[in-house]
């Protein structure tokens, strides 16, 4: 499988770029990132832009470099179909229109979070909902280093899609201060904490009259998210035009 990887220089790149080498199956063949990079510091070719890119054709692209590139990525995926794994978070929903008028070309695959821990969080998630979510008021508290830009994470505002798919009437409230009033019983609480070296942590608490649920998550090495993302490019392979995610493989 020949892969471009885009955000190559940065730090999920250069991870994907290493854990990709200890797999025979995979031959990265290039790179795309806006910093640049010499071949001597990678060791493979690194273009500025896909605009740019004039190289072997890629069977999947993966993407860990940010919103700003998207329309770079989908104009090239799409002109040369090439399938693509969009591992990046933040985007907003003119991303989302352009990243779902590009599935009906290419098979897309977007996830907020490439572990497979996460995939079974949330199916956790909606087994606890089924169960107990009529009685419970929902929390959802995230966790991530001190660099990490954007809040929510893209992980936590999938945990809320899966409780508001479950429990229809819920809706997503992010953040609590003075003038937030009494909570209201259907709202989804979300908190994010911002510190540290912390590579990810997610916790649901499901709040009862004198007990509480609280189902979590953890990410010790970003190399969980570099290991899915080649997880989902070879399940792209071979796919038919649309969007998957996490819980399709």
């Amino acid at each position: 499988m020949k892969v471009v990887i885009s955000g190559i220089c940065g730090k999920m790149g250069r991870i994907l770029l290493s854990c990709a080498k200890e797999n025979p199956n995979i031959e990265v063949i290039a790179g795309v990132d806006k910093v640049g990079s010499d071949e001597t510091s990678l060791g493979i070719k690194v273009f500025p832009s896909f605009s740019l890119y004039n190289f072997i054709k890629p069977d999947v692209i993966i993407d860990f470099s940010s919103r700003g590139a998207l329309v770079d990525i989908l104009n090239f995926a799409t002109n040369n179909l090439v399938p693509t794994v969009l591992a990046t978070t933040g985007y907003n929903s003119d991303d989302l229109t352009l990243i779902e008028k590009a599935s009906r070309h290419i098979p897309i695959f977007k996830s907020g979070n490439m572990s497979s821990g996460v995939a079974a969080l949330i199916n956790l998630v909606k087994r606890a909902c089924s169960l107990v979510g009529d009685v419970s008021d929902i929390e959802i508290i995230e966790t991530h280093h001190n660099q990490k830009t954007d809040s929510p994470s893209g992980t936590a505002l999938m945990i809320a899609g899966a409780v508001k798919s479950s429990i229809p009437n819920r809706f997503l409230n992010v953040g609590r201060d003075e003038s937030s009033g009494k909570r209201d019983s259907n709202e989804i609480g979300m908190h994010s904490i911002r510190g540290g070296s912390v590579v990810g942590k997610h916790e649901i608490m499901f709040l009862m009259n004198n007990e509480v649920i609280t189902i979590k998550h953890e990410a010790e090495s970003k190399t969980v998210f570099a290991y899915g993302s080649i997880k989902a490019a070879s399940f792209l392979i071979g796919r038919n035009p649309g969007l998957y995610s996490l819980l399709d493989m």
